[in-house]
C-alpha cells in the first residue's frame, strides 16, 4: 500500500485559505458599510441590437433549445456520407458563430476585477472554439477504414516480397516476465524473414540469459546516453534489416501484424507505418470508478479519430511502440531525434519537415498496458506534454513552420495551443467559484439570453462532436479527464517554459502490475477536496445561514443563477475526478480475461469436463457441468484447452467460495516456451469483445458518468454500444 505524501505545511496553508475564505465571503457577501461601495456588477443590464433581443419566451428562447435536443437526437439518423458530415459541421459552425457574437456582448465591465475575470474567460472560449474547428472541420474527410482496404489490396506484395524486418524490443528496468511475453509474441508473428532483439538498457544478465534461452539476439549498450532514443540509435548501428518495427515490452503484438503494416513499404515515399495503441487492461480512472467493460479509455479519441484525419494531412503522430520504419528513413535523419526527453514524435515530425510521407492504419494489431495508478498515469502524461513543448523549441533541428505545408502546420500550430490546455481548464473549474464567492458575474446577460443562445450551442456542441467522431469523443468525459490532468500540468508548464530541456519527473513509466493502491492519493487529490470545500461552504453561507435568521440574509447579484448551475455542475466533475483518484488495489500479479473456452481436466485418476470462466498468464478458474469429487488443495494435473488444443500442466488452489464440486480455481506450473507461447497467443490476439474499442452513444456516456459519481457500476447498455 502506497503511503499518502503531503507535507505538513500544505494541510496548514489548506486550513489557513478556508479561514481566510469564510472571512472574505462574510466581509463581502454580507456588505458591511466600508465594503459597499465595491460594485463588481453592471448597474444596469445591457441592451442587445434590436434583431438578437429576445422578446418572446417560447418563441426566442424555449424553440432555440427544443430545436438543438431535435438535431442531437435526429442526427444519429444520418448515414455517414460527406455530404451528411458538410451539413452536420455547417450546423454546428453557425451556431457556434451565433453563440460567439452573442457572448462577446456579455463582458462584465464593471470593475476591473470582474472585467479580467471576464475577459480571459471569453478569450479562453474564442481559443477553444478556434481549436475545436481544426479538429472537428477536417472529419469531412474522416475515413477510418480507408488504410484497412488498402492493407487488404497490398496483401500479395507482402506475401511475394517479405522485405527483412528487426524487431527491437527497448527495455530498461521492466521485469523478466514482460520481455518474455513481449519476445513469444513477436516469435509468433507470422512472418519468416525477421530477426528480433533485445536492448536491454539496464545491463542485466538475466536479461542476455532469457535471450539466449529464448533464441533471439540482444544488445546492451555501455552507457545509457539519451535514454530510449539512444538505445535504439545503438541498435541502429548493429542491426541491417530493411524494416525496423518498435514494441516497447509492455505490449503484445498480433501474429499478423507484418501481413497488415509491410505492403506500406512498396511506396519508397513511405518512412513509416504507425498503428493504434490499446490496452488490455482498464484506465486508471475507468478502474476506479468501476467502469472497465463500458467507458472507452482517454486515448481512443486520439487514436481512432485524430490521428485517422491527420493521415489525410501527411501530418500522423509517431508513438514511441507498434510501428514499422524504414531504416534509410531514419539512417537520413542521422538517427532518432536524443535532444528531447522523448524520440517518438520528435523523430517523426523530422520525417515529415524532411519530406518523408508516414502512413497511419487505425486498425488494432498490437495491446499494450496502460498505468495502474493516478501517480504513473500523471508521470506518463507530463513526461508526454514535456517532449511535445520541446518541439516548440527546436526549431533548428525541427524546422515545421518552414518546412511543413499549411495543412501539417495546422495541426501543429493546433497542438501547441492544446498543451496550454491546462491552463483553459483551470478557468473553467476556478473563475466560476471566484465569481460566486466574490458576488459577481462573468457572462453579464440574463438567463433568459443564455436559454436561446448559450444552451443550445452547448447542446450541439456535446453531441454533434460525438456523432462526427463516430463516437470516439465525449465533450463529458474528456472534461473529466482534462481536470484531472490541469494542477500538476499547470505547474509542470511553467517549468517547462523556463527550461524545456530540464529532466522534470521520471523517465521511464512504470509497467508492472503492483499490489499497491486501495487509497486515496492525498498528494495528489488535495486540488479536488480544497475546490468541493470552498464551494461546500460557500453554499452553506449563502444559502444555508439565511435559513438562520434575517441578519444572515444579503442581496443576490445578477447572473448568480448562471453561476450556481456552472458551479455545481463543476462540482459534479470534480467529485468524479475525487473517486478517480482513490486507486483499487491491484492484487493480482497478472491480469485476468473473461475468457470461457470448453476444458477437461486430468486430475487424481479423473478427467472432469468444464468451462473455464476466465483466464490469465498464471492460472484459470474452471466451473464444471456436474458436481464432482472435492478436488484437493495443491493436487496437480492437466489442463486442456479443447478448442485450441492447448495443454497445460496446472495444480489447484484453495476454495474461497466453498463450493469446490463445482468451481476450481487453478495455477500453472512452470510452463515450457511452447506451452506459454501458445498461452499468449490465445489471451492476446484481439478477437475477444473485451479486448475491442469501445463506442458508446452521448446519452449513454453522460448516464454513466452521473452512475459513475455514486459509484453505480452500470451494465453496458443493449444496443448502444459496439465493438470493432
Amino acid at each position: 500500500m502506497r503511503t499518502p505524501t503531503i507535507s505538513l505545511w500544505v494541510w496548514w496553508l489548506l486550513l489557513a485559505s478556508i479561514l481566510l475564505l469564510i472571512g472574505a465571503l462574510l466581509l463581502v457577501n454580507l456588505q458591511p458599510g466600508w465594503l459597499g461601495s465595491l460594485q463588481l456588477n453592471p448597474l444596469s443590464n445591457r441592451t442587445l441590437p434590436e434583431q438578437w433581443q429576445v422578446k418572446d419566451l417560447w418563441l426566442d428562447a424555449v424553440l432555440p433549445v427544443v430545436l438543438a435536443l431535435g438535431m442531437a437526437l435526429g442526427v444519429n439518423l444520418l448515414p455517414r456520407r460527406r455530404w451528411s458530415h458538410a451539413l452536420v459541421l455547417t450546423v454546428l459552425s453557425l451556431m457556434g458563430l451565433r453563440y460567439f457574437i452573442w457572448r462577446s456582448t456579455t463582458i462584465n465591465t464593471a470593475h476591473p476585477i470582474s472585467l479580467a475575470f471576464s475577459l480571459t474567460l471569453f478569450l479562453c472560449e474564442a481559443v477553444y472554439l478556434i481549436t475545436s474547428a481544426v479538429q472537428f472541420i477536417p472529419s469531412i474527410v474522416y475515413e477510418p477504414l480507408q488504410r484497412r482496404r488498402e492493407a487488404n489490396r497490398l496483401a500479395g506484395w507482402t506475401k511475394e516480397h517479405q522485405p527483412k524486418v528487426d524487431i527491437w524490443i527497448p527495455t530498461y528496468n521492466e521485469s523478466e516476465r514482460l520481455v518474455q511475453r513481449c519476445v513469444l509474441a513477436s516469435k509468433n508473428i507470422r512472418y519468416a524473414n525477421k530477426t528480433i532483439t533485445i536492448l536491454d538498457d539496464g545491463h542485466r544478465p538475466a536479461l542476455a540469459a532469457l535471450a539466449e534461452r529464448l533464441g533471439v539476439d540482444y544488445l546492451s549498450r555501455p552507457d545509457n546516453s539519451h535514454r530510449k532514443a539512444g538505445n535504439l540509435n545503438y541498435a541502429l548501428a548493429h542491426t541491417s534489416a530493411e524494416l525496423i518495427a518498435v514494441f516497447d515490452c509492455d505490449f503484445v503484438p498480433f501474429r499478423n501484424f507484418f501481413e497488415r503494416t509491410v505492403g506500406f513499404f512498396q511506396d519508397s515515399g513511405v518512412a513509416l507505418v504507425q498503428t493504434p495503441q490499446h490496452y488490455f487492461n482498464s484506465d486508471f480512472h475507468n478502474r476506479n470508478l468501476g467502469l472497465e467493460s463500458v467507458m472507452p479509455d482517454d486515448m481512443d479519441y486520439f487514436f481512432h479519430y485524430l490521428q485517422v484525419i491527420r493521415d489525410n494531412f501527411n501530418a500522423v503522430i509517431c508513438c514511441g511502440t507498434s510501428y514499422v520504419a524504414r531504416r534509410t528513413a531514419i539512417e537520413s535523419l542521422g538517427g532518432y531525434v536524443t535532444s528531447c526527453i522523448i524520440e517518438d514524435h520528435q523523430t517523426g515530425t523530422k520525417l515529415l519537415t524532411r519530406g518523408w510521407r508516414m502512413v497511419y492504419l487505425d486498425e488494432i494489431l498490437s495491446l499494450g498496458e496502460v498505468p495502474r495508478s493516478f501517480r504513473d498515469y500523471l508521470d506518463q502524461r507530463l513526461r508526454w506534454m514535456q517532449g511535445n513543448f520541446q518541439i516548440y523549441y527546436s526549431g533548428k533541428e525541427l524546422p515545421i513552420w518552414s518546412k511543413l505545408n499549411l495543412g501539417q502546420k495546422s495541426f501543429y500550430f493546433n497542438l501547441l495551443i492544446s498543451l496550454f490546455t491546462p491552463f483553459f481548464r483551470l478557468v473553467y473549474l476556478l473563475f466560476p467559484l471566484v465569481s460566486l464567492v466574490l458576488g459577481f458575474t462573468l457572462i453579464a446577460a440574463p438567463p433568459i439570453e443564455y436559454l436561446a443562445y448559450g444552451l443550445p450551442f452547448v447542446i450541439l456542441m456535446y453531441t454533434l462532436t460525438t456523432w462526427l467522431t463516430n463516437h470516439h469523443h465525449f465533450q463529458f468525459w474528456n472534461e473529466v479527464y482534462e481536470s484531472l490532468f490541469c494542477f500538476p500540468a499547470v505547474g509542470r508548464i511553467l517549468q517547462i517554459l523556463v527550461s524545456p530541456f530540464r529532466i522534470l519527473g521520471s523517465l521511464v513509466t512504470n509497467k508492472d502490475v503492483s499490489s499497491g493502491g486501495g487509497q486515496l492519493d492525498l498528494g495528489l487529490a488535495w486540488p479536488f477536496i480544497a475546490h468541493l470545500t470552498v464551494l461546500v461552504v460557500s453554499l452553506v453561507l449563502f444559502y444555508g445561514l439565511p435559513l438562520v435568521g434575517p441578519s444572515w440574509s444579503r442581496q443576490s447579484f445578477e447572473g448568480e443563477g448562471l453561476m450556481l448551475a456552472w458551479n455545481l455542475y463543476n462540482a459534479w466533475v470534480v467529485l468524479t475526478c475525487l473517486l478517480a483518484c482513490v486507486d483499487r488495489p491491484v492484487e493480482r500479479q497478472s491480469d485476468r480475461f473473461p475468457l470461457q473456452r470448453i476444458a477437461s481436466l486430468r486430475i487424481g485418476g479423473h478427467e472432469l469436463w468444464g468451462t473455464t470462466t476466465d483466464v490469465s498468464e498464471s492460472g484459470a478458474s474452471l466451473v464444471l457441468n456436474q458436481e464432482a469429487f472435492r478436488v484437493q488443495q495443491g493436487l496437480s494435473g492437466q489442463l486442456t484447452l479443447v478448442e485450441e488444443h492447448i495443454e497445460l500442466p496446472v495444480r489447484t488452489l484453495p476454495d474461497e467460495h466453498g463450493d469446490g464440486a463445482h468451481r476450481l480455481r487453478l495455477a500453472f506450473a512452470p510452463l515450457s516456451e511452447p506451452e506459454l507461447s501458445a498461452l499468449i497467443a490465445l489471451l492476446y490476439d484481439g478477437t475477444a469483445w473485451y479486448q475491442k474499442p469501445r463506442r458508446m452513444g452521448t446519452v449513454d456516456a453522460l448516464l454513466t458518468l452521473l452512475a459513475s459519481t455514486w459509484k453505480i457500476v452500470p451494465r453496458p447498455p443493449q444496443g448502444k454500444m459496439d465493438f470493432h
